[in-house]
């Protein structure tokens, strides 16, 4: 930003509007004789309307023109990009040791359960009870269902990275929701650009994340809707877009969807725990995934992949 750029400009025009209130404040303790404010951090925005976190510090001098403010911006992005991701591996950290330590003593009992409930099922006609009895079966397998997830973060292997064609791996994730769309009233378009490059994967890792991506998308289109799907170049990256036309969310959640447990779905009708793993396996294979929604108006994955060779 140059000196000509903002010359003659209210320095309210530099902050986020979140931050005029403190801002005036701050000015106001400083014209009024204070020396100096505590430091606090706010947030910029740029002449490209890009949101900037900064350490903001300010101090109250004379001159030969009088009262005047200095202030002072640090730019702490990365220090909070770093912090966040600190914060969010201690979490998935904590929630690997709970997981490993109570493996056992959840497992041991469901797996009894789950076989006496299914002992039962082949002897029983009545009805009622064999209806009761697929009710606890269906239960066991989420809890069990959980337990998986949960033990992905204590034991998830280092993934094996090959050179690998990602448009089979999307093609094949594809088809096995084929009945489900039909079911669902989803049309599919795929944007697959026929030349695009591989990237350096684990295969299996890779259709979990397509996987994932495609039933949130299912899920978020109950009365229908249409589900895009592309694939394309970037730079010395692989783009995956997965789009649907669903009721999207608002900012502030679209946010916390990779926070461990957290879910827009019903209560059992997801863990929460889905989009953590996508992300823990595209952080691990060096790329980066982002989400853009909109309350009413649909929902965007992008994931960004390595490729196999940058020669």
């Amino acid at each position: 930003m140059k000196a000509d750029e903002i010359l003659g400009k209210s320095p309210l025009d530099l902050f986020h509007p979140d931050y005029h209130a403190v801002i005036r404040e701050r000015m106001h303790e400083l014209f009024e004789g204070s020396p100096h404010v505590a430091m606090l951090e706010e947030k910029i925005v740029t002449l490209g309307r890009k949101a900037v976190d900064v350490e903001c510090s300010a101090a109250r001098f004379v001159d030969e023109e009088g009262p005047a403010i200095l202030i002072m911006l640090r730019d702490i992005s990365e220090r909070k990009r770093l912090q966040e991701q600190l914060r969010r591996t201690e979490r998935i950290a904590e929630l690997g040791t709970l997981a490993s330590g109570m493996a056992h003593e959840i497992g041991t009992p469901m797996n009894v359960i789950l076989g006496r409930a299914e002992y039962l099922m082949d002897r029983v006609t009545e009805e009622p009870i064999k209806k009761g009895l697929q009710t606890i079966i269906t239960q066991v397998e989420r809890i069990t269902k959980v337990m998986n997830q949960l033990l992905t973060f204590a034991r998830r292997k280092a993934p094996e990275r090959r050179p690998l064609d990602l448009r089979r791996v999307i093609e094949d994730s594809a088809e096995i929701f084929q009945e489900r769309f039909a079911r669902s009233q989803i049309h599919v378009e795929m944007a697959l650009t026929d030349s695009c490059p591989l990237v350096l994967a684990d295969a299996d890792q890779m259709s979990q994340v397509v996987i994932n991506l495609i039933m949130n998308a299912v899920h978020a289109m109950p009365e229908g809707g249409t589900l895009r799907v592309g694939l394309a170049p970037a730079q010395l990256m692989v783009e995956l877009t997965i789009a649907d036309t669903g009721h999207g969310m608002p900012q502030e959640l679209s946010k916390k969807i990779f926070e461990p447990f957290f879910t827009t779905k019903e209560f059992g009708q997801g863990t929460g725990l889905g989009l953590t793993v996508v992300k823990g396996i595209i952080e691990e294979h060096q790329g980066a995934i982002a989400v853009e929604s909109e309350e009413g108006k649909g929902t965007t994955f992008k994931v960004f992949l390595p490729l196999a060779s940058t020669s």
